[in-house]
């Protein structure tokens, strides 16, 4: 997939001013709500003329104006997947799979049967789509979606009408999607979870204009200065190499840098290949002094890099090894502390606090 954008609209109060290009292939959309996702996901697949600009997917024009240049949004080949299924009620679920031109064809086909296969479909085909879960009927709309066709997936928020256990679920079949149908997605999401185990680059939105750029795990890791640190939780977001396991203490090793290691819950990832991983800056503790007698498995020396005051909260930089980490903390505690750049300080974090990012269980 290669995705070029260069586009601007005007509505009353908010312009769409952006300019995109991305090889994909699962480009994610990333901001708070009203930053112009939607609306820019929607020019894309032609719901929307924009007032100037140009749109072009592998070389072939989708829109351009001034050029004159309007395919249709049927004629783009594009399957937009939108945060409500929208399913026929009159239709069973293989009625709405095959709904669209073709998709009874290819239903019948060794890709169609690969499609129900990654989307566990196959029993559902003879149910009504008013007796189907949340998560069944985004994986029906989905399905829809694909024996369409398309050259590209585009995808509005697709997990966020549904619970956290339904949403793992919908997210692991999108990476199958990816991974094994190959198929280029362009995806929308609040979720900074969803943007790291999903996207291969992202664009970070800001009142209808590009803040940032890049890999999920890079631009992230910047959540304040790009104003989306209450999307990101002011986590800490690392990509860091795995250096050894220990599967009966449960434990993985990985590498900061300078000799220090990060003791992860085990996983079963290859010594040396690199994993996403992201904790809380709220569970990292801060301490002058080595800990003793404490069930916290890391208990890291550190440089104090920043103190920063938010409001009621204190976010702390502290550079261990190679890895800069942040530990967000009361002012009274770092009154108490006296932390101040350069001091020498210990970060403790519990094993159990850091989640791996990358994959879905």
């Amino acid at each position: 997939m290669k995705l070029a954008v260069a586009l601007a609209h005007r509505f009353p109060g908010f312009t769409l001013d952006v300019e995109i290009e991305s090889a994909g292939p699962a480009l994610g959309l990333f901001g708070a709500s009203g930053s112009g996702k939607t609306t820019l996901l929607h020019a894309i697949a032609g719901l929307l003329r924009p007032d100037r600009g140009r749109i072009a997917l592998d070389e072939r024009v989708l829109f351009s104006r001034p050029g004159g240049v309007a395919i249709p949004p049927e004629r783009r080949r594009l399957a937009l997947v939108t945060q409500d299924p929208l399913l026929f009620p009159n239709r069973s679920v293989r009625g709405n799979l095959g709904y669209a031109p073709g998709a009874p064809a290819r239903l019948e086909s060794d890709a169609g049967r690969r499609i129900l296969d990654v989307l566990r479909l196959a029993p559902l085909l003879g149910r009504d789509v008013a007796h189907l879960s949340g998560g069944e009927r985004q994986r029906v709309a989905i399905g829809r979606a694909l024996l369409a066709d398309p050259t590209l997936l585009l995808l509005d928020e697709p997990t966020s009408a549904l619970d956290a256990e339904l949403s793992r679920d919908v997210l692991g079949l999108l990476l199958r999607v990816k991974t094994e149908l190959e198929v280029p997605m362009l995806f929308v999401t609040h979720r900074a979870a969803e943007l790291l185990a999903l996207a291969d680059d992202c664009v970070v939105l800001e009142a209808g204009r590009v803040a940032a750029r890049g890999r999920p795990v890079e631009v992230l890791q910047r959540p304040r200065a790009l104003g989306v640190a209450s999307l990101v939780g002011v986590d800490n977001l690392l990509r860091l190499p795995v250096e050894g396991h220990d599967e009966a203490g449960g434990v993985t090793l990985l590498g900061l840098g300078g000799g220090l290691a990060l003791a992860a819950p085990y996983c079963g990832s290859a010594v040396g290949t690199a994993v996403d991983v992201g904790f809380y800056a709220d569970e990292v503790l801060v301490s002058l002094d080595a800990p003793r007698g404490l069930s916290a498995r890391n208990a890291l020396p550190c440089e104090v890099t920043a103190v920063d005051a938010l409001g009621h909260e204190v976010l702390v930089g502290l550079r261990a090894g190679e890895t800069t980490l942040r530990a967000r903390i009361t002012p009274a505690a770092a009154r108490e502390l006296g932390l101040a750049r350069g001091q020498r300080a210990i970060a403790i974090v519990k094993t159990a606090a850091i989640h791996r990012l990358d994959r879905v269980e």
